[in-house]
């Protein structure tokens, strides 16, 4: 009997040990949104790439419409990013108007959006037509979030000033 109890307690402890692996694995394999991906849009929906839709990243998303005053293009954040988000706005006064005003845009501009079972993420409509994101849109990593930009406003984005604020940035982010 002793050598089946010890039998079944070093299963035990394998399983264990599986699962601690795998969280590790999980850990160390923590959603990175990378790259620029063209795709098209289909009945408002955008297909993410390959490579931002395995079992360890999210299916469920915050799309915003950002910037929040000049919307420009739609910010999408996984839950992870969305609390750190919800986290640094809860310490604010209920009393604080400015405060007041940000989570009013920031909730209004704001939608829970899911993949489909394609990997397709289904877009706001009021802001498809309003950005211009109709039959194409381009995807920007963002390291722990992304972009969904029109191809047109990306690319000008991308050659106008957003490349001289980069540079400015670098040079004082220690990397």
């Amino acid at each position: 009997m002793e050598e089946n109890g010890g039998h079944w307690r070093a299963l035990g402890n394998m399983k264990h040990v599986a699962r601690a692996k795998n969280a590790a694995v999980k850990a160390a394999a923590a959603p990175s949104y990378l790259g620029q991906h063209l795709r098209g849009v289909d009945h408002g929906r955008v297909i993410l790439p390959v490579e931002w839709r395995s079992d360890a990243f999210p299916k469920d998303f915050m799309v915003i419409e950002w910037p929040l005053m000049k919307h420009e293009y739609l910010l999408v954040l996984p839950p992870a990013r969305w609390e750190v988000l919800q986290k640094n706005l809860e310490g604010l006064s209920l009393t604080d108007e400015q405060a007041a005003a940000v989570e009013r845009r920031i909730g209004a501009s704001t939608s829970l959006k899911s993949l489909d079972s394609y990997g397709r993420l289904p877009l706001p409509e009021q802001a498809v037509t309003g950005l211009g994101i109709e039959s194409e849109a381009m995807l920007v990593g963002r390291m722990n979030k992304f972009e969904i930009w029109s191809p047109s406003r990306c690319a000008d984005k991308l050659a106008g000033p957003d490349t001289q604020l980069a540079t400015e940035a670098l040079q004082s982010i220690k990397i």
